[in-house]
């Protein structure tokens, strides 16, 4: 049995884990340096800026993304019975 390439749950899985993957590595928080002598006030801002970072929802999504993109590209995987045209 063939059909078509977007009628499967492998590529489908591969393009929501890959685009997961993509939202989550453009909405990462950059590192943050702290300089060598740091005062008191620089340090609360690096502290809430730390903080802030730990709740991206949008990070959150792309990693949920990955996840289900990959648990449907292996059912996809596992079920498969025909070729890809």
């Amino acid at each position: 049995m063939e059909k078509k390439w977007f009628k499967s749950k492998t590529i489908w899985g591969i393009l929501i884990g890959g685009l997961g993957f993509l939202i989550t590595e453009v909405l990462k928080v950059p590192d943050t340096q702290l300089p060598p002598n740091a005062d008191f006030e620089q340090l609360k801002v690096y502290a809430e800026s730390i903080k802030a970072a730990e709740g991206n929802v949008g990070v959150l999504i792309g990693q949920l993304m990955g996840v289900v993109g990959a648990i449907v590209g292996i059912i996809g995987r596992v079920k498969a019975d025909g070729k890809l045209v």
